[in-house]
């Protein structure tokens, strides 16, 4: 089976790529065949490469958009504020706040202007083709405060930042909410839901390895600015190779939005989705905290370049996707949540005993394996509850709910960022010294290990009264497959009529 799925890969390359003649197709199904062969493989998707397929692999491939800029800003906003350009914590952390505090506005705004939408080319795309390279400039603003920004002082950085930031975000919002509203319309299933999961994660992991490796190599030496702007265009590009594979389904693009008033009454009064939305919170919350600790743990207590950490988190998670990919299947989401939630927790305790880089390596690597599960889980449990909605309003409202998603998880980034000033106030913790007081030292792996474990155990007690598991999942999956087939006969009945 391996040679002959082997054979089939490779000759599916240059048949597609020399009867195509489409760049993007062919570098979509160079990437699929070759780079992720063994990943398909070994998680037994592929025997042939179907068009569905393609269109899976073509929409999945903006994931490196979703998380590129993102995780660079989250990974390296506060220590290059803090660290590099000496900015005040408390000034840095409300520069941070005001940003959260837009975002959360902007996401249930953008989302219900995305489900009004109604072009010819769609709801969806022409927000994302419109907003990706402006994404893209706005990213490099962040990171190049004008002249010898060493001299400006904090009010002067307050300012910039929270103005770059607050754009940035607008257009981050834009492209990534449309792209990920597409989701749940495109792919019905559990089993083909966790299947294009997996996928968008393995790229997922890409942006995460170069918006947070790359920095950490290049940035001494090239500038913060220079590796900015390469990443927000790199993420601009994934962004339109992403519109190759999105097929905007027309019996939900003709249908008439809820009111606002309507819109937000049924949102909220959704069990499913408020219990999804808390839990992740927790989940966003400990991935910010972590990350963000990350930085400092390795410049200040293990004294190591950053990137080797990052590198075995990514590779660790990679590997157990097609675990949880399979618990999803088998066990259903829920409990797969519960278990990462727990795993993640309790393997960070670890980090309280760690004094040296092989020791790290080895308590992050086993986080990672959780980790991996904190990937692929949220578009799938939203999912279902977008799919009850669907089902009480008859309308697919997308663009609202992972708007209101957004809005919540902004607060994890308000969470995240209290959490470091006050703990690494408290401690003691100065910039300026190249080695920290124990009580900082102390602060960092606080950071790193209770303060997530705690966040871990809320939310996998919140995820556990989530509705749809075992005969609730298969039910709501039997609804939803008998409406979209009722749109669609419908739709095509008013083709016939007219």
């Amino acid at each position: 089976m391996f040679l002959r799925l082997l054979v089939i890969n490779v000759v599916e390359v240059f048949r597609c790529g020399l009867v195509s003649f489409h760049l993007i197709s062919y570098i979509k199904v160079f990437v699929f065949n070759i780079v992720l062969f063994p990943y398909s493989f070994y998680l037994g998707y592929l025997k042939e490469m179907p068009m569905r397929t393609l269109k899976k692999m073509g929409y999945s491939v903006g994931s490196i958009t979703a998380t590129l800029p993102q995780y660079m800003i989250q990974t390296y906003i506060f220590i290059h504020y803090l660290t590099r350009l000496h900015m005040n914590e408390f000034w840095l952390a409300g520069a941070l706040s005001i940003w959260a505090v837009w975002n959360a506005v902007n996401d249930p705004i953008f989302g219900y202007l995305s489900d009004k939408t109604r072009t010819r080319f769609g709801k969806r795309v022409p927000w994302i083709a419109i907003f990706a390279v402006p994404l893209a400039l706005t990213t490099y603003l962040v990171f190049a405060p004008p002249g010898d920004a060493f001299s400006l002082g904090n009010l002067s950085l307050f300012v910039w930042l929270t103005v770059t930031i607050i754009l940035y975000d607008t257009c981050y919002t834009i492209v990534v909410l449309n792209w990920t509203s597409l989701f749940p319309e495109m792919f019905t299933s559990n089993e083909e839901r966790s299947q294009v999961s997996v996928i968008r994660q393995i790229f997922s992991i890409f942006g995460l390895i170069a918006g947070t490796v790359i920095p950490a190599i290049l940035a001494s030496t090239i500038g913060w600015g220079t590796v900015a702007l390469a990443i927000g265009l790199v993420a601009a590009i994934f962004a339109f190779l992403s519109l190759s594979g999105v097929e905007e389904r027309e019996e939900f693009a003709k249908e008439e939005p809820l009111p606002v008033i309507q819109s937000m009454k049924h949102t909220f009064s959704n069990r499913s989705f408020l219990i999804f939305v808390l839990y992740n919170f927790f989940v966003q919350y400990v991935i910010a905290v972590v990350m963000g600790a990350l930085p400092f743990f390795a410049k200040y207590v293990l004294y190591v370049d950053l990137s080797l950490i990052f590198l075995t988190a990514f590779i660790s998670a990679i590997l157990f996707f097609a675990i949880w990919n399979k618990m999803i299947v088998e066990k259903g989401p829920r409990t797969t949540a519960i278990l990462t939630m727990f795993w993640v927790g309790v393997s960070l305790i670890g980090i309280i005993y760690v004094n040296d880089l092989v020791t790290a390596l080895i308590v992050i690597a086993i986080a990672g394996m959780g980790v991996g599960g904190f990937m692929i889980l949220p578009d799938i449990l939203i999912s279902f509850a977008i799919d009850h909605d669907e089902i009480q309003t008859g309308v697919r409202r997308e663009g609202a709910y992972f708007g209101f998603n957004a809005f919540v998880m902004r607060f994890a980034i308000v969470a995240q960022a209290w959490t470091y000033s006050l703990l690494l106030y408290a401690s003691g913790f100065d910039e300026t010294l190249p080695v920290q007081p124990d009580s900082a030292i102390f602060a960092l792996r606080m950071l790193l290990s209770v303060i997530p474990l705690i966040a871990a155990i809320v939310g996998a007690i919140i995820i556990s009264q989530y509705p749809y598991h075992g005969e609730n999942l298969e039910r709501i999956q039997r609804e939803i497959a008998l409406l979209h087939i009722e749109k669609k006969g419908k739709l095509e009945g008013d083709k016939t009529t007219s």
